[in-house]
């Protein structure tokens, strides 16, 4: 006896469970909610290229997961946009819990030793930067999906550029910016930005802190998955994946401080009293 897939409509042999075309099951019954938590479960924790197989080899392994992804191994491994974007979500959800709902700050409360500046000018444009600075930190918060597929591309050049004369594309390079970026990113949210809270309560440069760690461990994973992922085994390679890791890491931070540097510091400037 035959039956028709019901996702393809393939004819299929009575026996067959999965559709051999589209590789859906072949005997359905109706949805209930049991399932699709079931299916929502498979999806982060099946053995077979789920997000948290991903997290160990990414841990484990670092640049050997994009290497073995480029070279065709696609169904062992979780897809890397997907990847991506997902953990783009998380952190998305994680800033948002952590830092609450957020609005322009009372800067006079939150900096009293303003009210004894006598120069009223004055005191309107550092309040005006105070304020600039708080609309830029929750634009930042709100917005940090959106700057991390700016910060994406850009990363991913200055990665090709330097190993432009090696054996892929800048889209190769891409797919392990994906799985790179994207597994650092998951790392600042769930240990960097609860740490930051905590030390926020006792130390008032705690975010600069935080920041600046988060640097020093994205320079060293990035130069371990580079020097796995570009897979030439000398000093000098090793040497080569350090130099282009700092320079990412630093061209990005300096980059998104002068704009941000610039949009506060035009408060002082071009404020007209």
């Amino acid at each position: 006896m035959f039956k028709e897939c019901p996702n393809c409509e393939l004819a299929l042999e009575e026996i067959i469970k999965y559709c051999p075309e589209c590789g859906q099951k072949t005997n359905l019954h109706r949805l209930n909610l049991s399932e699709i938590l079931h299916e929502a479960i498979h999806y982060f924790t099946h053995a077979d290229k789920s997000f948290i197989q991903l997290l160990k080899q990414l841990t484990l392994k670092t640049g050997k997961v994009a290497k073995e992804y480029i070279s065709g191994k696609r169904k062992k491994y979780f897809p890397p946009l997907n990847f991506y974007l997902l953990v783009a979500t998380i952190f998305v959800l994680i800033i948002n819990v952590a830092t609450g709902s957020q609005s322009t700050p009372n800067v006079l409360k939150e900096h009293p030793e303003i009210n004894s500046i006598s120069d009223q000018v004055r005191k309107k444009k550092i309040i005006k930067i105070y304020e600039r600075q708080g609309i830029a930190i929750n634009f930042m918060n709100k917005y940090s999906n959106i700057v991390a597929m700016i910060a994406l591309p850009l990363i991913c050049l200055i990665y090709w550029i330097f190993y432009i004369k090696g054996t892929y594309n800048y889209t190769e390079h891409l797919v392990a910016c994906l799985y790179m970026i994207g597994f650092a990113n998951l790392i600042y949210a769930l240990f960097f930005v609860p740490v930051t809270l905590l030390l926020g309560i006792k130390h008032s440069n705690s975010s600069l802190i935080s920041v600046i760690i988060f640097m020093i461990f994205q320079i060293i994973y990035n130069s371990i998955f580079y020097y796995r992922f570009i897979n030439k085994n000398t000093y000098a390679s090793a040497f080569k994946a350090i130099c282009v890791s700092l320079f990412a890491v630093v061209f990005w931070f300096a980059l998104s401080s002068i704009l941000v540097g610039s949009y506060i510091s035009n408060a002082f400037w071009g404020y007209a009293s």
